[in-house]
């Protein structure tokens, strides 16, 4: 089935992360990448997943080191082909996310957030 294309508020949630990484760096998510900010976004369960029939998969995205997440490399952490490896090392991406998210909202990007149905609902997943 054809994912739903993301909305404005979807949209502005994904440029307000990739703004706060430029100013943070993905230090804060993931140790042993200070100063880096080589980064794509990974949509963790998939654009047009929902759990328990609340749509999160446009929000369920988060800032991945590129080296992690880009499929023609091979990295011992990559988060698509070595996932166990990726969360043994960094934590559950829902954590990650968590992270993310309260980072994002503590430094004043809180317009474009997903609303508390939806985290929670991330939240409750098992990624």
């Amino acid at each position: 089935m054809a994912s739903k294309p993301a909305n404005s508020r979807q949209k502005n949630f994904m440029v307000d992360m990739t703004s706060f990484i430029n100013e943070v760096s993905l230090g804060f998510l993931y140790k042993g990448y200070d100063n880096c900010f080589d980064m794509q976004r990974h949509h963790v369960v998939g654009r047009s997943a929902k759990h328990n029939k609340i749509p999160i998969g446009h929000d369920f995205v988060m800032p991945v080191p590129t080296e992690l997440h880009e499929p023609n490399l091979n990295h011992k952490y990559h988060v698509g082909s070595n996932k166990k490896a990726f969360v043994k090392e960094f934590g559950n991406q829902r954590d990650i996310y968590s992270t993310l998210v309260l980072g994002m909202a503590y430094n004043g990007y809180f317009k474009n957030l997903p609303d508390n149905e939806i985290i929670n609902a991330i939240m409750d997943t098992n990624a």
